[in-house]
């Protein structure tokens, strides 16, 4: 099970995965930012429901983060109740899970709340199951988490509900789990929107004609992946010249470059495919530059590593999440249920979009840091 002991050390794990660029701290923000830069950092309304789990039939009722607030004498309490938590994540290997974690650690900070660990399964559900099962052992006051496969993992989340342990998840939750019961809340992007909005530019880009195809994950139970087929589904059927030519699946991002290469080749005619993350989107556009076919890419999510994609113009588009704010609403629903307070079953963190006009903005609202100074480079001027 791997430890990330501080704030500090999950800061530092974060630049090496990035390609240890340092932030640029100098950064000064130009004063004649474009009015189109300003106009895309405004958010898109929320969509009204999210994941069908028990007890709401036609999904869970959004909520904004905003909703979770606490009085001085809720924080003192929370401080002298010794509360711990543990954090088990699907992958660490990119800027989201960094972000989220960051977004969690630093909010359970404040609040007097100490992480004991927080575990990587490298995209393995089996891994997950080890590393939920060690960490129930650790009998921590709350638990985060997202699951890889909702569905056989169940039962591992269910024996951490039945031990006594409040679960906050990570966009996804477990099948047959019920919020309130066999956990607080699920905090997520407006996932669905998120792909909208990158496969409508993606559509747009191409003059709203042209063969397109999809890379996404294969666990179709995998909600906050599979309503971004969805979302990207419902954008390619509002234009009528936009063929899509195949679904690709993937059961862990490095399987996309394989998958690209085989839907660019039997495709010879695509000219764009919409990811459904970021990760394997830098694979696609990868598997493009192997074959020398220029194609548009867009997806979703932005961190340091995949903004570089798009201040050289590989991503066209990107429909973001934001990380580090869901992980400060996902360690504000885990105290408020500390406190024994209700929690709003699902709570949606709005799209924000991203193209290379805005990305130094975006960056910075998303990362709550300065760009890195390679990015900025990249950038030649160009975003704002």
């Amino acid at each position: 099970m791997k430890l990330y002991k501080s704030l500090v050390s999950a800061a530092a794990l974060m630049l090496v995965t990035m390609g240890g660029s340092a932030l640029a701290d100098n950064y000064s923000w130009p004063d004649n930012i474009p009015p189109a830069a300003k106009e895309l950092m405004t958010p898109l309304p929320l969509t009204p429901t999210g994941q069908i789990v028990p007890g709401y039939p036609n999904g869970a009722p959004a909520a904004s983060p905003d909703v979770l607030t606490f009085t001085p004498d809720q924080i003192d309490k929370l401080k002298a109740g010794h509360f711990t938590a543990g954090i088990v994540m699907h992958t660490m290997a990119a800027g989201w899970p960094l972000l989220q974690v960051q977004g969690i650690t630093q909010t359970l900070k404040g609040f007097g709340i100490k992480v004991v660990a927080v575990t990587d399964a490298k995209f393995n559900p089996g891994t997950q199951i080890s590393d939920l099962e060690e960490m129930i052992a650790r009998k921590p006051s709350v638990i985060f988490s997202i699951p890889i496969d909702p569905k056989s993992e169940s039962a591992a989340y269910k024996q951490a509900s039945a031990a006594g342990i409040k679960l906050v998840f990570l966009d996804n939750v477990p099948v047959n789990m019920a919020p309130g019961k066999d956990y607080v809340s699920v905090t997520a992007s407006d996932n669905e929107k998120n792909a909208y909005y990158a496969a409508k530019e993606l559509a747009e880009s191409m003059g709203g004609k042209g063969e397109v195809g999809i890379v996404t994950l294969v666990y179709d139970y995998y909600y906050s992946v599979a309503v971004r087929k969805v979302g990207a589904l419902r954008a390619f059927k509002e234009y009528p010249g936009i063929k899509l030519d195949g679904i690709g699946t993937i059961a862990s991002p490095d399987a996309a470059y394989s998958v690209a290469t085989s839907m660019l080749t039997a495709h010879p005619k695509i000219q764009g495919i919409f990811a459904a993350w970021d990760t394997p989107a830098e694979q696609v556009v990868a598997a493009a530059k192997t074959l020398g076919r220029k194609i548009n890419v867009t997806t979703n999510d932005i961190a340091p590593d995949s903004a570089l994609f798009v201040a050289r113009g590989e991503f066209y588009a990107v429909g973001s999440q934001r990380p580090f704010d869901q992980g400060v609403a996902e360690a504000k629903s885990a105290a408020t249920a500390l406190l024994d307070e209700k929690v709003p079953p699902y709570i949606e963190v709005p799209t924000l979009r991203v193209k290379k006009l805005n990305l130094l903005s975006a960056l910075q609202s998303v990362t709550h840091q300065p760009p890195p100074q390679n990015v900025i480079a990249a950038c030649a001027g160009q975003c704002f």
